[in-house]
């Protein structure tokens, strides 16, 4: 659902980014609509990341991984494919994140 949002929302930044010259200057414009199109994209992107992130790492939890793997997401090109491969199994051993740490 979040990336039919997302698609949506590009969908809308790109249509309100006509390109428009003026005049002499041969460096074009955004039109008035990317402005309003790149907001909506910011405040969508600020409401969703930390639930994107938690959810990531209760997948790594469930397959028996540390949440610091996320940071493999870091790595240019390679890294959300490792994540993408590590969070799609599941291990009966990963319930151990599950327990409360003070018990």
């Amino acid at each position: 659902m979040a990336g039919i949002v997302s698609f949506i929302l590009n969908i809308v930044a790109n249509a309100g980014a006509a390109m428009r010259s003026s005049g002499l200057s041969s460096s074009p414009q955004l039109g008035p609509g990317a402005a309003f199109g790149l907001i909506l994209v910011v405040i969508w992107a600020l409401a969703t990341i930390v639930p994107s992130l938690t959810l990531t790492v209760r997948r790594l939890h469930d397959s028996n991984k540390s949440g610091w793997m996320i940071l493999l997401g870091l790595i240019p090109c390679a890294g959300p494919i490792f994540l993408l491969v590590f969070t799609l199994g599941s291990a009966p051993a990963g319930q151990r994140f599950d327990q409360p740490a003070g018990y």
